[in-house]
This record gives structure tokens, sequence and C-alpha cells, in this order.
């Protein structure tokens, strides 16, 4: 397989271990890792340690970009995607407890093709239907690019924004304003990135939402989940426990859609059931974070001190 892949690595030497086994056994000829450096902790530089022994055994297979200290989620990423398209055109991005279906593989190197030259931006590898919302093609195009594994092309990337100085001009636009279909998403959205560009979340993901939408760009969403995040299967994420994560084969003969355009009510069934954003506006916050206290008092407590943390 021609088409190359970042895998961004941290302290998960297990996990990394088996999605690099899998890349190799789909024969994928072009592997790139860039690990983030430890923490001060023992606890990390001992998983660094087993990380960095397994790196070494595959060390002909593999192109390897290894960051000198900890940087963190957001700044880590950028560092890695940037090297990554130093070096290629397009390719597919993995975080270390992200396990793709076959059949991503095969979805992102038809389109990274076909939408070369459009405005796409992101071709995602996950849904978040759970099943509800039947799409006829083999995909459709949506505001939201979910990263629990996505293609993209070096163009797109170029874009990025990392300190979001466009977002204070952008979000007194008459676009912005009737980017949504309803005020209380547009509230939820504009508290994110507002959080967002004072540094509030170590997160470059909604940087990146941020520069695809200020560009006028769409994300590709398969019709079925084709990326598992293995990550989500722990206590933060009982809260969406209804969701089905599980992934399925897309079928062999490709249908597209016929222009590209938002499926709205697709994009309206993920902010209703997956972002919540009721949950997030007061006052329906204190409810939702009560809720949240009783159900697993401890996850929310251990959250809370690093939120205060990061706020301090």
């Amino acid at each position: 397989m021609k088409l190359p892949v970042l895998l961004l690595a941290y302290n998960r030497p297990k996990e990394t271990k088996i999605i690099i086994d899998y890349l190799i056994k789909l024969k994928v000829n072009q592997i790139y890792i860039s690990i983030d450096g430890p923490k001060k902790n023992s606890r990390d530089q001992i998983l660094s340690q087993e990380l960095n022994f397994i790196i070494k055994s595959y060390k002909k297979k593999l192109k390897i970009n290894k960051l000198n200290k900890n940087f963190g989620c957001k700044i880590a990423v950028e560092k890695g995607i940037k090297w990554f398209f130093k070096n290629v055109e397009s390719g597919i991005i993995l975080e270390d407890d992200c396990v793709p279906s076959k059949s991503f593989f095969v979805f992102c190197h038809k389109l990274l093709i076909k939408y070369k030259n459009s405005n796409v931006k992101v071709i995602s590898g996950n849904n978040f239907l759970n099943n509800n919302i039947k799409i006829k093609e083999h995909y459709y195009f949506s505001r939201f690019n979910h990263c629990w594994g996505w293609a993209t092309w070096k163009r797109a990337w170029l874009l990025y924004d990392s300190k979001m100085k466009n977002w204070k001009k952008f979000k007194e636009t008459k676009k912005w304003n009737s980017f949504f279909q309803n005020e209380t998403d547009k509230k939820y959205w504009e508290k994110i990135l507002n959080l967002s560009e004072k540094g509030y979340f170590d997160s470059w993901a909604y940087p990146w939402l941020f520069s695809i939408w200020y560009h006028g760009g769409y994300t590709i969403i398969p019709k079925y989940n084709l990326v598992k995040n293995v990550g989500s299967d722990g206590t933060h994420n009982s809260f969406n426990s209804r969701f089905n994560f599980e992934v399925r084969k897309l079928e062999n003969k490709f249908v597209h859609p016929k222009q590209i355009k938002f499926l709205d009510i697709a994009d309206n069934y993920v902010m209703k059931f997956f972002f919540k954003p009721k949950n997030f506006l007061w006052p329906n916050r204190f409810f939702y974070l009560l809720k949240m206290f009783f159900l697993n008092p401890f996850f929310f407590l251990k959250i809370s001190y690093k939120k205060f943390k990061n706020y301090l």
C-alpha cells in the first residue's frame, strides 16, 4: 500500500506495537511515527523506555520523529503533522489508540485522489450517527472533522491556524452567524472556540476545526464507522455509552454523493446526541455536572482537578 500513514504516539507501548504490526500486515510501505517525549514522573519515564525499545525493533520499517521533551497533546501533534507533510503530499493520520478497519485505507485512498483539488479538507474514518440515520451513498459531507483516524492533504494542513488569530474577526461575520441552524449550536461552538483561543484546552482539534470552517472547507464522513478508538472504552466514555463505535466494512462498489453539500440532518443529529450542546450551556451545565459527579465521583474529581490546574 503506497498511501503514507502517520502514527502519533506517546506513552502506550502495547497499543503502539499492535498498530504498527497491523500496518505492516497491511503492507503499508510508508509508516511515519512521531513520538512526544515523556513527562518527568517515573511512570511516563518507564513507558517511554518501553516504547523506545519497541520502536527500535522496527527501525528499518519506520520513519521516526522523536521529540526531545514532553510538548503535550496540542503542540506534539502539530509538530508531528508538520514533519509528516514535509515529506508527503497527502496521507492518513492515526493516534496510538485508534484501530482502523481495512475499509478505512481503501476509503481514504480513493477519496484523497477524487477530492485532491476540491474544498474538502478532511476524510474522516468516524461515523457517530449510531445507525439512526441511513446514508445511501458511501459517505456524506459534514461540518465536523471527527479525528479518531483521518486523512488529509498538505495543501489543507497549511491552512492550520494554531493560535486561531482570525477567530474574533470570523465570529462577527454573516457566514458564521448563518453557519448553524439554531442559536444553541452556535452558542456552544462560540464557547468552545473562545476557550480554545485562550488556550484553555490542550487540543489541536479545535483550532483545526476552526481553520476548516474559516476557509469554507468540508469533511467527508463514511456511511459506517471505520475506525475504533480503543481509548474510548475506558471510564471517560461512560457518558457516551449509548453510542455504537464498532467498525463495519464498506461495500466494494463506491457510490458518491452528487454534490459537495453539508448533510444537515446528519450534522443536526451529531450535534444533539454526540456533542450535546445544552449540557455545556448554563443552567443545564450545572445539572450535567451534578449527574457526572453522582455517576462517577472519582473520575469527576480527577478531571476537575486537571482542568483547574490548566486554568491556573
